[in-house]
């Protein structure tokens, strides 16, 4: 008996498929791990360009034809699964498709990776790079730097000096702090913490980080982020703050933790997530999938759903580009995404699945410029 994997690599291969594939292979899609797919896929394309061959332009149409009639933002939950194939298969079956040859990028534009700037009490910057390991010395402190993970071993005798680690847009990076607490940053963010924790433990954070909290009664630990503050005893959260987007995200992970900005305030318990306007200091709270919240430290853009302009936001801040948009803005608004992107994708790949959803690009010396959305 054939295995599933067999039998998906024949109708992959095939120019013509009868109706009983074409069912089995609704069924395959829907019930599948899109990382199956996505590795099965490969293969397959890998296979036929190692002989000199492409896979049969019929199959390849026609695939992406079943799976984009089933991909509707009304039956996102359904089809979650089809969602995230149709990204996989369009990097896949994209050079296949017979579209307009693009005109030639110019800028190569691959994805981040661990990298940070460490600013010291005495203002002194330090170049945190992905393969660097060092010691880096200020006052009677030692401080380690273990390629994308900054260790402080001690606590400084100065209670009032702070260090503050930041990263460009592209780049990520870990700190670990004396009392075993850590924290993980994303782009474009940044984390002012104290060298010497006395009564509590406070940072500040700009941007988004990931937490994870070692526990002690006497030193509550707060993260402030604007007027808001979170205050922790021990526990794990996610908190998104940055400067371009309209609301504050805190997510639980595990533990509980306590948000607070003015006169409104909520305890969330895991699997929550407060949602903060700043502006209006309305909050709200709901229920959340954890597994798309911390997409980013995995290593994924997770799409449920998502609004083309929060896409955008998230690639510019991820690959270090300017982001311009000519296209009307009433098609900008109402386009929609679902599945997942590896964050190791490079963005030319990137923009050959906005432009398979139907989303023209150019890319012209670090600046993306939307110019039309199409249904």
């Amino acid at each position: 008996m054939k295995s599933d994997q067999q039998r998906l690599k024949e109708i992959l291969s095939s120019p013509h498929r009868s109706a009983e594939d074409e069912q089995w292979l609704q069924s395959y899609l829907e019930s599948t791990d899109a990382t199956e797919l996505r590795e099965q896929a490969a293969d397959i394309f890998q296979e036929n360009l190692q002989q000199g061959n492409r896979l049969p332009q019929d199959t390849s149409m026609r695939m992406w034809d079943k799976i984009q009639q089933r991909v509707d933002t009304r039956h996102y939950r359904k089809y979650r699964w089809l969602a995230a194939a149709v990204l996989v298969l369009a990097v896949i079956t994209y050079p296949l498709l017979p579209k307009h040859q693009p005109k030639p990028l110019a800028v190569i534009t691959k994805p981040g990776g661990n990298k940070a700037v460490l600013t010291l009490a005495d203002g002194s910057k330090v170049v945190l790079t992905d393969t660097g390991s060092q010691v880096i010395k200020t006052g009677n402190m030692a401080i380690q730097q273990k390629k994308g993970e900054l260790q402080y071993e001690s606590q400084s005798n100065e209670a009032n000096a702070f260090n503050e680690l930041t990263t460009p847009r592209g780049g990520v990076f870990q700190v670990s702090f004396p009392d075993g607490s850590h924290a993980w940053l994303n782009a474009a963010s940044s984390l002012k913490y104290p060298l010497k924790f006395k009564d509590n433990r406070t940072v500040i954070l700009n941007g988004q980080a990931y937490f994870e909290i070692a526990p002690d009664a006497k030193q509550p630990f707060i993260v402030k982020t604007g007027e808001m503050e979170v205050q922790v005893l021990g526990t794990s959260f996610d908190i998104m703050a940055y400067n371009d987007e309209q609301v504050v995200n805190t997510t639980l992970i595990e533990g509980a933790v306590k948000v607070l900005q003015g006169n409104t305030s909520a305890l969330l318990h895991p699997g929550q997530q407060s949602k903060l306007n700043p502006a209006t200091g309305k909050m709200e709270v709901q229920t959340v999938n954890l597994e798309n919240v911390l997409a980013w430290r995995n290593g994924r853009f997770e799409l449920e759903n998502t609004d083309l302009p929060a896409f955008l936001r998230q690639l510019a801040r991820w690959y270090d580009i300017e982001i311009a948009i000519e296209a009307p803005a009433n098609e900008v608004a109402v386009k929609k995404f679902g599945g997942q992107i590896g964050r190791d994708m490079n963005l030319q790949d990137v923009l050959k699945i906005l432009d398979l959803y139907g989303v023209e690009c150019k890319l012209e010396n670090r600046k993306l410029t939307v110019l039309s959305v199409h249904s």
